[in-house]
């Protein structure tokens, strides 16, 4: 079978999901797209796409809006195109009455090196905990989250100036360049796939608003660790004065300082320190409540009450 007599429908709905949707096109039949349906979005509710709906627009592919997973009707139009694969990424869990249409299977591309980090954060906890390498892996879907047989993994080195955005990145190439031998693996050599170790899985749930909330009395390491993680969305925060202030670009220093947590101190033109639990944090990049993102430089010239401030 050549890769163009495989038939595939592709789930996603981020702009995680369009290179390996951009593969999937390239390579292989692609029978239709699945994705979120757009929204009105802001003041003048204007309708709003997913970004792998903008991207399956562009190659006029078809298109299937996923409303109800469970909708008997949904479930039709999947099973009268005959796919042979489901490729998922980023996508909703699909219920077990979906993962039985396709001839061969329901392939997810998840951003960590599993059974690590299952669920819906990996990227985010594997720079919170400060790991020097994490991956991709591209798995068989079963009914339970994140469990199936893995069919191909990629591990990636995390660099010291990596966040959230650029890691992102690469895994989401690293996983559009699986695609095309985890397909061709699990039609031709699936003796190969691998069982995962339930006792080596560890979690990574969603990431809830807590904990985006710094706590200055937290290691400088650590706090550093949360900015990356949350940068450049949604953003790690404090509070300056009673305002929201996040923080997308610092740098941890070493300090012996007796100031006061939270305090801000050293201010120079391009950047200011703030005391942590122990040494300190250089911010570069922030933004208060109501503003745009800016650089340090430019939030000390407006910002008049810094050099008295406390950060909470």
């Amino acid at each position: 079978m050549s890769n163009k007599d495989i038939n595939i429908i592709f789930f996603g709905n981020t702009d995680f999901s369009n290179p390996t949707l951009l593969a999937c096109y390239e390579s292989f039949n692609l029978k239709a797209v699945v994705t979120n349906k757009s929204k009105k979005m802001g003041r003048g509710q204007k309708i709003l796409d997913t970004p792998v709906m903008t991207l399956a627009k562009e190659k006029n592919l078809k298109i299937i809006e996923g409303i109800d997973l469970n909708d008997s009707s949904f479930a039709k139009q999947l099973k009268d195109l005959k796919p042979d694969f489901f490729v998922v990424v980023a996508y909703k869990i699909l219920p077990k009455s979906l993962l039985d249409i396709p001839k061969y299977g329901s392939i997810n591309i998840h951003s960590s090196l599993l059974p690590k980090y299952r669920g819906a954060a990996p990227i985010q906890h594997a720079l919170l905990n400060q790991d020097d390498s994490t991956g991709i892996s591209t798995f068989l879907i079963e009914p339970k989250v994140d469990t199936g047989k893995i069919i191909d993994q990629f591990e990636i080195e995390i660099l010291e100036d990596d966040n959230y955005g650029s890691l992102s990145k690469k895994l989401s190439d690293a996983g559009a360049n699986l695609i095309d031998s985890s397909i061709n693996k699990c039609l031709n050599h699936s003796s190969e796939l691998i069982k995962q170790d339930n006792n080596k899985a560890t979690l990574a749930p969603k990431i809830s608003k807590d904990d985006l909330k710094i706590n200055w009395n937290d290691d400088s390491s650590m706090i550093l660790a949360k900015i990356k993680a949350f940068s450049p969305t949604p953003g790690a925060f404090t509070t300056i004065n009673n305002k929201r202030l996040k923080i997308f670009k610092a740098q941890s220093i070493n300090n012996d300082n007796k100031n006061q947590i939270g305090s801000v101190y050293n201010i120079d033109k391009n950047f200011f320190d703030v005391q942590c639990g122990h040494n300190a944090l250089r911010l570069f990049c922030v933004q208060l409540e109501g503003k745009k993102a800016m650089d340090s430089k430019d939030f000390i010239v407006g910002y008049q009450d810094l050099a008295s401030s406390i950060l909470k």
